[in-house]
């Protein structure tokens, strides 16, 4: 009975999402209705209800306003440069294959490694506008530029779940890259169906280009992380390939007002790169204008925020405008609304089923019902549900991370195998989170369903369990 209290609310905030009623709010709020007798009911004893939700509640929102300050930010930069490209662009470009192929794999990945938080989609929505790719097509493969989460915003979800696994870093990485290579491929097809759907399927020499380009970028991403660390490795993988698409597609004539308008990316590219990638310049930012009201919970360094850094570029950019400024800033405004409430509730919902006790208690369950011969297959699943309903890796390896590390020490892998693989799959599963599917059909305004994402990308899980599965078997029966 107490496990399917501590349930309901997962169950519950499925089922609403599944009967798409009540709009995007509806899920989350009904969610954590259950979620009050959920975690009364998980608290230790003499733990008060009352100022646990409230004190919660605000370390939750706390923990909502990193993402969603970059998403505020993310939706000014979107205004900024789609106004300069519009005023600028003389002949509309033509619509291809290998530009769909980048913006998703590389150029909206690129900004997901650097700024985290599901700023990538943001590009890569903008993207698939000037691609002219229609809805619902557009969200769902914006969505596929989360494929690189474990070394999101330079890795910090990454480092967390290896220090909490106390695991070597080098090698958690490796697997969950390795984890990550066989993922990457096998969505391969998803994309190409998507494209097809875009009205962009490409010839036989274009899909073999992917492909390749693809075992290219996952190569380097294996590498990169045995031979570097987390917060570079996915930098690191991504240049080569983005530098080489970008090139191949740029080669008809790039006039001046093309670089023009690329120089707003270009700017904030450099920008990011050089204050987290340049040990002196990330020392004096970080080290003034530090918010950290919780001492436990990660601060807000105000100056090298991806926030600053997005507002930085895009302010000049509307500054320079001769009209068409405040309009701007009111769509930007207009667009953030929705998705950072959706952003708060769901962080909400996390922070009172994480730290009751409710999710670990399910996860324990879930994990001595297993046995022992299933129980190393039970990692992925556990991860996968982890992230499916917490939205990020930090949430997923903050959760669930002590537990896989405790059943892990007992199956005979090597240490950081298992660890990886909550990583991994906590990290893939985080495209279907319902947070996420919600903000994203928020963001894309474009009479998207959450119901129409979920029908396009249910391969992305999928495939996720089928290669963490795969690598599973594989070592056991090696």
């Amino acid at each position: 009975m107490l496990i399917f209290l501590q349930a309901s609310p997962l169950l519950l905030l499925v089922a609403v999402l599944a009967a798409r009623r009540g709009g995007p709010l509806a899920p989350v709020l009904a969610a954590l209705a259950l979620a009050v007798p959920a975690a009364a009911a998980s608290l230790a004893g003499g733990a008060s209800l009352i100022p646990f939700l409230l004190t919660e509640a605000l370390r939750g929102a706390w923990l909502a306003l990193a993402p969603a300050a970059i998403t505020a930010a993310g939706l000014l930069f979107h205004e900024a440069v789609t106004g300069e490209a519009e005023a600028q662009q003389a002949v509309p470009r033509a619509r291809s294959h290998a530009e769909l192929f980048t913006a998703v794999f590389l150029l909206g990945p690129f900004f997901e490694t650097v700024t985290g938080f599901g700023i990538g989609v943001v590009f890569s929505l903008s993207a698939m506008r000037r691609l002219g790719v229609p809805a619902p097509a557009a969200a769902a493969l914006s969505l596929l530029s989360q494929v690189l989460i474990p070394w999101g915003a330079l890795g910090p979800g990454t480092l967390l779940g290896a220090a909490l696994a106390g695991v070597d870093l080098r090698a958690f990485g490796a697997w969950t890259s390795a984890a990550s290579a066989a993922w990457l491929l096998l969505l391969l097809p998803l994309f190409w169906r998507l494209a097809r759907e875009a009205g962009l399927s490409g010839t036989v020499r274009e899909r073999a280009g992917d492909a390749i380009t693809m075992v290219v970028l996952v190569t380097l991403l294996v590498g990169a992380n045995l031979l570097a660390t987390v917060e570079v490795a996915g930098l690191i993988a991504l240049s080569p390939p983005l530098l080489v698409r970008l090139f191949r597609e740029g080669r008809g004539v790039p006039d001046a007002r093309a670089r023009r308008a690329a120089l707003p990316y270009l700017a904030l590219s450099l920008l990011l790169l050089a204050t987290r990638l340049v040990p002196p310049v990330q020392a004096a930012l970080t080290a003034h204008g530090m918010l950290r009201p919780y001492p436990d919970l990660p601060g807000i360094a105000t100056l090298h925020h991806p926030a600053t850094m997005l507002a930085l570029v895009a302010l000049p950019v509307l500054a320079v405008r001769s009209e068409g400024r405040w309009a701007a800033l009111a769509r930007a405004a207009a667009r953030a609304r929705m998705p950072i409430i959706l952003l708060f509730l769901y962080v909400v919902l996390a922070r009172w089923l994480g730290a009751s006790g409710a999710a670990a208690s399910l996860a324990g369950a879930l994990a001595a019902s297993a046995g022992p011969v299933a129980m190393p297959f039970v990692t992925p699943v556990l991860g996968a549900a982890g992230g499916f309903f917490t939205g990020t890796n930090v949430g997923s390896n903050s959760i669930l991370m002590p537990i896989q590390s405790a059943l892990a020490g007992k199956q005979g892998f090597p240490p950081a195998f298992l660890p990886a693989l909550q990583n991994f799959t906590g990290s893939a599963l985080c495209i279907l989170a319902p947070m996420r599917i919600s903000a994203t059909a928020a963001l894309a305004a474009d009479g998207t369903t959450e119901a129409d994402l979920y029908r396009r990308l249910w391969w992305t899980g999928a495939a996720a369990l089928l290669a963490a599965l795969g690598w599973i078997a594989a070592l056991r029966l090696g």
